[in-house]
């Protein structure tokens, strides 16, 4: 249970890295051979890019989406991931005004993949800003995670409305950040931001 209410808790793909996009780039260079000649593997979609879910991007079924996303959390390219625009700044503003960040991702159960994750984190946003990671299996929801953290009333930023429903279940605060995905979703507890500048312009006025 925290002792401070200067902890926010984040999700960290779509949230403090950009990850649509650099998992896009992974499967548009997958490829196989066919007859001794390099195929492109995936394909997207056309009128599709404003689905969460990347198997309806590239028309594949949830098993083959789900084998990929955790070969990708695995590879190289974790270590290669971008900050989203701005979270860099604002939270390290955040961090020396006293709020610490707690990440809740499901990335995967693979060590050496969650010590990568950990690593780039440190590098972008410094050494001491996050603190007690629950890295969960790759596509596990995070009631688990979010338990933990009942009736504290902290804040939970996230890029999926499912997980904000989850949040406000245990009396959390959500922040949705926003994306193609999401807009259609409205909520009057959840609240809406573009970026971290929102997000710290909306925490330095309560």
């Amino acid at each position: 249970m925290p002792q401070s209410n200067r902890i926010i808790l984040t999700d960290v793909d779509g949230v403090l890295l950009e990850w649509e996009n650099h998992f896009t780039q992974w499967m548009l260079k997958r490829s196989h051979f066919v007859r001794g000649k390099r195929r492109q593997t995936y394909k997207l979609l056309p009128n599709k890019q404003s689905e969460y879910a990347m198997e309806k991007r590239f028309g594949v079924t949830p098993t083959v989406i789900q084998r990929e996303i955790r070969e990708f959390n695995r590879s190289a390219w974790m270590a290669t991931q971008p900050p989203l625009p701005e979270a860099v700044t604002y939270v390290k503003l955040l961090h020396a005004e006293g709020w610490t960040f707690i990440p809740i991702t499901s990335q995967t159960s693979d060590v050496p993949a969650q010590m990568l994750r950990k690593r780039l984190l440190s590098e972008l946003f410094g050494e001491h800003v996050f603190q007690n990671y629950f890295i969960l299996e790759t596509g596990d929801d995070k009631h688990s995670a979010l338990s933990e953290f009942t009736k504290t009333g902290l804040h939970y930023v996230e890029d999926k409305w499912q997980n904000c429903i989850t949040a406000l279940k245990y009396g959390l605060k959500p922040i949705l950040i926003n994306h193609a995905y999401n807009l259609k979703f409205k909520h009057a507890k959840v609240k809406r931001v573009n970026n971290w500048r929102d997000i710290h312009q909306y925490l330095s006025k309560r």
